[in-house]
């Protein structure tokens, strides 16, 4: 029986370990993806994480046979697996109950409870949030052939950090966004650093939830304050969407013991 291959872009790309050389994995997804190449060094100094481009699932299968012969792990992992992101619920006030992960609405009534136990991915980052004008000091020196300006400004890119939570039952995917989340629920804790406040918050969150899967840049964030920059929100979801698939491994493991 003649079968035809399928032409759906419903597949993509697994890498679960970082490169020695992030050129090699860049010239593949040149190669094999047809990739811009700064957009493949992009992609390759991502990984570990889930790939941007949707494949067919031979193509994907034969991009993942390539990846591999570099030393790394790699898989094809359908779509349909990680569409809790694609329906992101940015959420602008959050409260920790005994009970479980309390959202807020806009004006402050309980909206939804999430069971502490349905909490699966904590994922944090830091990622761009547009530009600030900064005004340079009289004294800034110009070297210029021009009369020294008076009123001199620079736009510098800003960032903010987010913590991103996975749940469970169903699947669904939260977004905290430092930057437009109110901090209420700390009470007398609450400073006027959002990023002190998200990780006050992380904290709490934390005690309640010892059986979420953490992602290496929220352990460093939680452990060291050291929050990792990502180049855009898109960047952060891909880490995030691979450490989901981390932990259905890991969960799926434990219960076959």
């Amino acid at each position: 029986m003649l079968t035809t291959e399928s032409t759906e872009l419903a597949t993509r790309l697994a890498v679960f370990s970082k490169p020695d050389d992030a050129h090699e994995l860049a010239n593949v997804l040149v190669d094999e993806l047809g990739l811009h190449p700064t957009d493949a060094m992009h992609e390759a100094h991502s990984v570990p994480c889930v790939l941007s481009p949707r494949l067919t699932s031979a193509n994907a299968d034969r991009i993942a046979a390539a990846i591999e012969r570099l030393g790394l792990r790699s898989e094809a992992i359908p779509i349909a697996d990680l569409r809790a992101f694609e329906d992101l619920h940015t959420v602008h006030h959050v409260a920790c109950r005994v009970t479980g992960l309390e959202i807020l609405d806009l004006v402050g009534l309980p909206a939804e409870l999430i069971p502490w136990d349905d909490l699966e991915v904590l994922s944090a980052g830091e990622t761009p949030d547009g530009t600030s004008h900064h005004q340079l000091s009289d004294d800034f020196t110009v070297i210029s052939s021009a009369r020294k300006p008076h009123d001199v400004g620079v736009d510098v890119p800003s960032h903010s950090p987010e913590l991103w939570i996975v749940c469970r039952h169903p699947e669904r995917v939260y977004r905290l966004d430092a930057s437009k989340l109110n901090f209420e629920s700390l009470a007398e804790r609450k400073t006027n650093s959002k990023r002190i406040n998200l990780r006050l918050l992380l904290q709490d969150i934390v005690r309640h939830t010892p059986q979420a899967h953490l992602t290496p840049a929220t352990r460093e964030f939680l452990d060291h304050d050291k929050l990792a920059r990502f180049v855009s929100p898109e960047q952060l979801l891909n880490v995030t969407q691979l450490h989901l698939l981390m932990a259905h491994s890991l969960s799926s493991a434990n219960n076959s013991n």
